[in-house]
């Protein structure tokens, strides 16, 4: 697969447009000079190569309004492929495009997906907001470095499956109907094969479990000749479209299975996928209508929650976008009075739109609207949301009705922070949604009520796996971090290490804190098998430079977490991290009711050390928990204890461990260290 070839999906003064074909083989040249003329290459007899043709992609800032995203020319003409007879929507594509970080490593643009197993995205070692991928290519995955576009097997397997008499169809089965228990067997076979062509294979066998009707469908040439047509399965096989001659689909289709396929279909297989994905996003467009100004009573009970949106983007293209998204337009409304059903339109990952349907008036359409991948909740008032957030946007989104009661999710929120901040706000009256150039990537919701001056941190925070159930104390007074009403998107991981009730803490040996001079991951120990998600806070990859500092607790014997301390740094400076002029995480210490404390500090001999402060906890309940936001470099840049109620058996034997813990760095090395008296 030459890679060296490639258009460019540009936007001008003039509009949106792709250029020739041109080839960029020297790494190190940053000019990307392409023919203007979308039929023109670079290798047509006669062409020159003229600055004027140089246009500013990706990072590079933009001339004059001038700037464009780079495709492979070989995926572009597989999506030229996929479109045809139609034009590829080039502006749709451009938005997309636009909305797209960077990846950080090079100046790709970032899908946020796998690049159909090209590339492993890093949830181990970084959080899945943080939309990181591992360096390497899947070196296992062989059939990628294939032209996917001339694949030279192909005419072999059309000839392979030719067949000079083939039954186009079978005729009426005789299969013994029984109608009562079967609603299918009353339709003619012509229906059955009708409804058979609009269905996925899987379904079709799940369906023959359940109906005899379909049995011989599997059988019908027609059936499998369908699995060829645009949209389906096997329509990635384009040749096809202009081959006459008699077909054994049947055949045809078995050769062309993943399992079977050669190479290069599988890498166009691969892509061919990539882009049934992006094409959703392609179909649809933003309703300009919805502007309305919201009213005073409104603007009282505003309350937003919205992805990591890159605020100094003004214009263009910004260099520094590797994460996040891009706020391109919002849009707002009333909620009408006679609301029947909300309808969201869902495309892979990302909440797109939503539509108002009311029983007199028109839709009301905020975002872009996909009528084919829309999930419809029937309410006839809304009383909040509960939203699935990452830093590009809106997840999933579960409505709370009139009545409190809970909608199912609408989207996937797995992997995702959750937030209840809409959740409570009454009787919505206003909707404003901010959008990018496919997706939502904010929602906003009014009701007459003013916003209570305290909100708790459990409602308002995004929360990652899951929101803290009420019965944990999430000792909100005492965070060390920004208000999450203010702080923009800071998603809180929090771990239960102590388990409901305090029942892990007799099994807890230690605690082990990691990093590369700043605090980045607190990992509990045991005695016992526990998932990583109770353990460990933070993430980041053991590196050379890593040091782990342990302490060790006698869980067994009735030793347990009474208090923990930290300290914050900040800078109220230019050019630091927004959190540091809040207050960054430097140390904490903790402190068992043996009387033995552990105290864990970021290694700076710039800064002097700042004054402890303690994280105090609820009367009558014990530290089983922790929590705290987490910058992919900076690591642990905030702190919070979570305790409750809990029971603690009788010290079983006297600690075999030393005194007091003295002050423990986290200093660069290639070692392990353990605090010690």
């Amino acid at each position: 697969m030459d890679k060296t070839e490639q258009s460019i999906v540009y936007c001008c003064k003039q509009g949106t447009f792709t250029s020739g074909v041109g080839r960029h083989s020297d790494p190190y040249t940053i000019d990307w000079i392409v023919p203007s003329d979308s039929a023109s290459r670079w290798d047509d007899p006669g062409y020159t190569p003229l600055f004027s043709d140089r246009i500013p992609v990706m990072r590079q800032s933009a001339d004059g309004g001038l700037h464009g995203f780079v495709m492979h020319d070989l995926c572009w003409q597989l999506l030229q492929k996929f479109y045809e007879p139609d034009d590829v929507p080039i502006e749709r594509l451009h938005d997309v495009c636009r909305s797209l970080p960077l990846a950080i490593l090079g100046s790709c643009a970032f899908w946020g997906h796998d690049y159909g197993g090209l590339i492993t995205l890093d949830t181990k070692d970084h959080y899945p907001w943080e939309d990181r991928a591992e360096n390497e290519f899947n070196s296992s995955l062989t059939h990628a470095k294939e032209d996917p576009y001339d694949v030279a097997e192909i005419p072999e397997l059309l000839t392979l499956s030719y067949n000079s008499s083939p039954s186009l169809g079978i005729t009426q089965p005789h299969v013994v109907r029984e109608t009562k228990s079967d609603c299918f067997a009353k339709f003619p076979w012509e229906i059955i094969e009708e409804i058979s062509a609009n269905l996925l294979v899987s379904d079709i066998l799940a369906l023959i479990r359940s109906s005899r009707t379909f049995g011989p469908i599997l059988s019908s040439q027609t059936f499998w000749a369908s699995r060829f047509e645009t949209g389906k399965d096997r329509a990635f096989l384009f040749e096809k479209r202009n081959c006459k001659e008699a077909r054994d689909w049947i055949k045809l289709y078995q050769l062309t299975k993943r399992s079977a396929s050669p190479p290069g279909l599988k890498n166009r297989r691969r892509i061919w996928d990539l882009i049934q994905c992006l094409a959703p996003y392609l179909a649809s467009s933003l309703d300009k209508n919805p502007k309305l100004s919201l009213t005073s009573s409104a603007r009282n009970g505003i309350c937003e929650v919205a992805g990591d949106i890159l605020v100094e983007f003004d214009s263009g293209y910004p260099d520094t976008f590797n994460q996040g998204c891009l706020l391109f337009d919002k849009q707002r409304t009333t909620i009408p009075s006679n609301l029947l059903r909300v309808g969201f339109s869902v495309a892979e990952d990302s909440i797109t739109g939503i539509r108002l349907v009311s029983g007199v008036q028109e839709d009301i359409c905020l975002g872009y609207i996909i009528k084919c991948k829309e999930a419809v909740i029937e309410t006839t008032s809304l009383g909040g949301f509960m939203l699935a957030v990452d830093s590009r946007g809106i997840r999933a989104v579960r409505v709370i009705h009139g009545d409190g009661n809970e909608s199912d999710w609408v989207g996937n929120p797995a992997g995702t922070p959750i937030t209840g901040r809409l959740m409570k706000l009454g009787d919505i009256n206003t909707l404003e949604v901010g959008v990018d150039g496919y997706k939502i990537i904010s929602i906003a919701a009014a009701s007459p009520h003013s916003i209570p001056l305290k909100i708790p941190l459990q409602r308002k925070a995004f929360w990652y796996p899951s929101i803290p159930s009420p019965g944990l104390c999430l000792n909100d007074q005492s965070f060390t971090g920004q208000d999450p009403l203010t702080a923009s998107y800071q998603p809180l991981a929090w771990i239960n290490f102590g388990g409901p009730k305090g029942a892990y803490l007799k099994h807890i040996t230690g605690v082990c804190v990691t990093g590369p001079g700043n605090i980045c991951t607190i990992e509990f120990e045991y005695d016992i098998d526990l998932p990583v998600e109770i353990c460990k806070l933070g993430r980041r990859k053991v590196t050379d430079f890593s040091i782990m500092n342990r302490f060790k607790i006698d869980g067994p014997g009735g030793e347990y977490i009474t208090s923990i301390d930290a300290s914050i740094i900040r800078f109220k400076v230019k050019n630091v991290y927004p959190f540091y002029r809040w207050g960054k995480l430097f140390s904490f210490k903790i402190t068992t009711n043996y009387g033995r404390s552990a105290h864990f500090a970021t290694r700076d001999p710039t800064v002097e050390p700042p004054t402890m402060t303690p994280l105090s906890v609820e009367p009558g309940t014990i530290v089983t928990g922790l929590y705290g936001a987490q910058h992919p470099e900076q690591g642990l840049i905030s702190l919070g204890v979570i305790s409750e109620v809990a029971t603690m058996g009788k010290r079983k034997r006297e600690p075999e461990l030393g005194g007091p813990i003295k002050r423990s760095n986290i200093l660069p090395g290639n070692r392990e260290t353990a605090p010690r008296s």
